[in-house]
C-alpha cells in the first residue's frame, strides 16, 4: 500500500492520465497533471540521498516540464486553426430562412465539417500513442537504471555484513589478538631497561684533551655502577 501510494508511483499515474488527456483532447487537465507530476517528483528527490536516483528523478521531472510547454503549444496551434473554420462559417451563411430550412442547412453544413476532422483526430491519437510508448520505454529504461544502481550498492553492504561478521568472529575467538601483532614494537626486557648506555666510543670534538679525560672517566664510573 506505501510502495502505490509513494511520491514516484503518483507522478507515473499522473503521467499516464496527461497522455491520456491529450489524446482526448484536454490539453488544459494534461498540462496541470503534468505539472502535478512534476511537483511529486521533487518531493521524491527529498526522500532519497543516492546520486544516481536524484538524477533519474530530475530527469523525469525535467520531462514533465517539457511536457508542459509542448502541450501549450500545440493547444495554442489549435486555436489558431479552428478560428479560420468559424469565420469561413460565417462568410459561407446562407441568408436566413425558414425555420425548418435553417436547420436542414445548418446540419448539412455541420456534416462535411465533422468528416474532414476526422482523420485529423485519428492522426493525433496515432501520433499520440507513438509519443506516449517513447516516454513509457524511456522511464522504464531509467527505472532500470535506478535498479542496478541500488543492487550494486546492496552488493556492497552485503560484502563489508560479512566481513564485520568475520573480524567479529575473530575476535570473540581471540580478543588480544591485535595485542600479541607481530607489527607492534616489541617491549624491552627488564634487564635491557635498566642496562646503562654504550661505551663512548666516538672522540669529543672540540673540546681540550684534559676535559676530554675528563668526561670519559666520568662516564667510565657511570658505566659500572
Amino acid at each position: 500500500m506505501e510502495l502505490m501510494e509513494s511520491p514516484l508511483n503518483r507522478a507515473h499515474q499522473c503521467g499516464r492520465n496527461a497522455n491520456r488527456l491529450v489524446a482526448q483532447g484536454y490539453y488544459e487537465e494534461a498540462i496541470s497533471c503534468h505539472g502535478e507530476a512534476a511537483d511529486l517528483l521533487k518531493e521524491a528527490l527529498l526522500l532519497t540521498h543516492n546520486e544516481q536516483v536524484k538524477l533519474s528523478l530530475e530527469l523525469q521531472r525535467a520531462r514533465h516540464v517539457q511536457q508542459q510547454r509542448l502541450i501549450k503549444d500545440t493547444w495554442k496551434r489549435v486555436k489558431i486553426a479552428r478560428k479560420p473554420s468559424i469565420s469561413s462559417t460565417k462568410e459561407t451563411s446562407i441568408p436566413p430562412a425558414p425555420s425548418n430550412a435553417a436547420s436542414k442547412l445548418t446540419s448539412s453544413q455541420s456534416a462535411p465539417q465533422c468528416i474532414s476532422q476526422a482523420p485529423l483526430r485519428w492522426s493525433k491519437a496515432a501520433k499520440d500513442d507513438r509519443t506516449r510508448l517513447e516516454e513509457q520505454s524511456t522511464a522504464i529504461a531509467d527505472l532500470r537504471k535506478v535498479v542496478a544502481v541500488l543492487l550494486l550498492e546492496n552488493e556492497k553492504l552485503l560484502e563489508e555484513n560479512e566481513s564485520l561478521k568475520v573480524e567479529n568472529a575473530r575476535l570473540k575467538r581471540d580478543p588480544y589478538a591485535d595485542q600479541q601483532s607481530p607489527h607492534l614494537t616489541p617491549l624491552l626486557n627488564p634487564a635491557e631497561a635498566t642496562q646503562g648506555p654504550p661505551p663512548l666510543d666516538l672522540p669529543l670534538l672540540h673540546l681540550p684533551p684534559d676535559l676530554q679525560e675528563e668526561i670519559r672517566l666520568l662516564w667510565e664510573r657511570e658505566s659500572e655502577v
